[in-house]
């Protein structure tokens, strides 16, 4: 791995994120969660996602303090 990999949302599914993609949306437009960005200019190009960042925020989730844990 070399740090400049992309995942799509099959890759964010096979990572374990367990939400919908409404909501998985919605917290990349709140700030929770990484934003995604899209490799082409048609809008219908998939989103993807940075590797490291998305590696970056489950370790982050997974080491918080229940208390620090966001609520919905």
């Amino acid at each position: 791995m070399t740090g400049k990999e992309v995942v799509n949302w099959r890759g964010l599914k096979a990572l374990g994120i367990p939400y919908s993609r409404t909501h998985w949306f919605r917290m990349c437009s709140s700030g929770e969660a990484p934003r995604f960005f899209k490799l082409g200019r048609h809008r219908n190009s998939p989103p993807v996602w940075w590797l490291h960042e998305i590696i970056e925020w489950l370790e982050a989730r997974a080491t918080a303090k229940p208390a620090d844990a966001p609520t919905k």
